[in-house]
């Protein structure tokens, strides 16, 4: 189906495939939970599927509703999804993919399937005023214009709620409640750990407004990219113009010099040892129950190949 089409849908087939962007992923999911609240429902989100489980609860009759639902929510294709679709007689499944593109398996689905791809400004804003609309909010254009700027998108339900509480909103407001998701927020922290200083305490603080998990651990993986950027080039080419040809734009003469000294005082295998534990994180946090946890070891993991 179309987006706009599947937009319009108040109840959903009893299968659907919803795959790409988890923003979206996030408000269909929502909306099929209420759609199914009298059902038996099963949830199984990332390394909990198991298509036995699946077929399980998928093929039997459920005794206390008239229909059993299944919910998975991964970055894995399903294996045997097809098989799960056969045997669905009367009962749901919904699956919420952010994988790669898998247009091809999506014919098991039939004409049951949207494709999400990053929302643009307006998607943001019809989103957020039918989230303040369920909290009989509402915000003047131009602010939420501003908000929706200065957030990461995946945060923008989260920083609504934040004003909630608010009965005017301006820019002033906004400025004082909501953080600001830019890359250098996270750098503030990463630069703290490489100097050794008190890199918890700021990594704390980002969490404590709010900050998700798995966002700091990707902005950590960029920055780690960057620093191996500087790093081979500075071995290769020369101590000079370094962000400008490493990363195609100049950073500020100040920042350009400790990054470079970062990059220069480590070696390849250092580096090689902190991309294999921000790859274990990254799986790790997808699917753990204590993300704060996992963050905290990264960041402690990391610190251990330079001490």
């Amino acid at each position: 189906m179309k987006i706009w089409e599947v937009a319009k849908l108040q109840i959903f087939p009893n299968y659907f495939l919803f795959y790409g962007d988890e923003f979206f992923l996030s408000i269909y999911e929502d909306k099929i939970n209420n759609q199914i609240k009298d059902s038996e429902v099963l949830k199984l989100y990332f390394d909990e599927y198991n298509f036995d489980i699946a077929k399980k609860h998928i093929s039997q009759d459920s005794l206390f509703t008239d229909a059993s639902t299944l919910i998975i929510k991964t970055d894995k294709w399903p294996k045997d999804i097809e098989k799960l679709l056969k045997i669905l007689k009367g009962n749901n499944l919904y699956l919420f993919f952010s994988g790669e593109d898998k247009k091809a398996k999506a014919k098991h689905f039939g004409k049951n399937f949207v494709r999400f791809f990053k929302p643009e400004l307006k998607d943001l804003i019809i989103a957020s005023n039918e989230y303040l609309a369920k909290h009989n909010k509402q915000i003047d254009i131009n602010h939420l214009k501003y908000l929706i700027e200065k957030i990461d998108y995946r945060f923008l339900f989260r920083e609504l709620d934040k004003l909630m509480i608010v009965e005017k909103i301006n820019n002033d407001i906004i400025d004082k409640l909501v953080f600001n998701y830019n890359q250098t927020s996270f750098d503030d922290v990463f630069d703290t750990l490489f100097e050794k200083g008190d890199y918890l305490e700021k990594l704390k603080f980002l969490l404590g407004q709010g900050v998700d998990e798995t966002q700091i651990l990707i902005a950590f993986t960029r920055y780690i990219k960057n620093l191996y950027l500087f790093h081979l080039y500075i071995k290769n080419f020369s101590y000079q113009n370094v962000s400008k040809e490493a990363l195609g734009y100049q950073i500020p003469p100040q920042l350009e010099a400790k990054r470079k000294n970062f990059a220069s005082s480590l070696k390849e295998q250092q580096f090689y040892e902190f991309f294999k534990i921000l790859l274990k994180s990254e799986l790790e946090i997808k699917s753990s129950k204590d993300k704060t946890a996992v963050l905290f070891t990264t960041f402690i993991k990391i610190k251990s190949h330079f001490d």
